[in-house]
């Protein structure tokens, strides 16, 4: 795998927006600001619940590598729709997509929907134009459950289109190497993934490193995978050395006769998966 791919990854999974190999020819007002919310969960199916955080952060990854785009973080995106109080539901109305794209400095917002009738899944999707809240373009593909990365492919391209891009075939050689590099083939899989995001996302570290590691046994060859478990390694690295000094000061407080500051409460499960 080449750096100019695992570079990305690693930058995505942290939810940065990236681009390869910074070309100066590709002037800032060339670039499309773009950015992929959560997709909604249309199943009824509670085991899906988080699914559509995996979507996203697939398609972010997928078009991260095309230089034309310039996607919005993806741990940001999740901020804003948290303080905004967004429901589940809210995520595909064309209107709090506007108000979200509007806010995040966006030029265009990816909405988009899976729905499972076994052994099948649809996904749809679409891109607006945030300014005048047009659809620019709807799409919609189907097939096998667990033939879920060409469902993601098919989808990809769909949504580039939308872009109004035309892809040079060196764009498109990147494209499908980056696809490729992240691929997670069944949907067991994707569902552990997905709610290891939302562990990662209500900074519940420790939960999402364990969650993470049975995903990597899964699919061990992708690139996202393992940069997400390294995310979660390291954080709950930090978290559990910020929990040492604070009962290290606790205990030389006791000492001095210092009062010392209450323990924090346990860490209490969060609802994923």
């Amino acid at each position: 795998m080449s750096r100019s791919i695992l570079l990305p990854l690693m930058l995505v999974a942290l939810g940065g927006p990236v681009s390869v190999c910074p070309n100066p020819l590709v002037a800032q007002e060339d670039k499309r600001i773009v950015a992929v919310l959560r997709y909604d969960n249309n199943t009824g199916d509670d085991q899906y619940e988080h699914l559509g955080r995996a979507f996203s952060s697939m398609m972010i990854s997928d078009l991260s590598v095309i230089e034309r785009i310039q996607l919005v973080e993806r741990e940001r995106l999740e901020e804003l729709i948290a303080e905004l109080d967004l429901q589940q539901s809210g995520y595909v109305d064309p209107e709090s997509a506007q108000s979200v794209g509007m806010i995040i400095g966006a030029e265009y917002v990816v909405t988009g929907a899976f729905l499972t009738v076994e052994p099948d899944m649809r996904m749809d999707t679409r891109v607006a134009r945030v300014e005048t809240s047009e659809i620019v373009t709807t799409a919609e593909v189907t097939g096998q459950q667990e033939s879920l990365f060409d469902l993601q492919q098919r989808l990809a391209e769909q949504v580039v289109g939308g872009l109004e891009l035309v892809l040079t075939e060196e764009e498109e050689a990147l494209l499908r190497a980056q696809q490729e590099a992240n691929r997670i083939d069944d949907l067991e899989t994707m569902v552990a993934f997905s709610d290891a995001l939302c562990l990662l996302d209500h900074g519940a570290y420790v939960q999402g490193f364990e969650v993470m590691q049975t995903v990597q046994r899964r699919s061990p060859g992708s690139q996202i995978v393992n940069a997400v478990v390294g995310i979660l390694r390291n954080r709950a690295q930090e978290e559990a050395g910020r929990r040492v000094r604070r009962e290290a000061n606790n205990r030389i407080g006791g000492l001095l006769g210092r009062r010392n500051s209450p323990p924090p409460e346990p860490e209490r499960p969060i609802a994923c998966g």
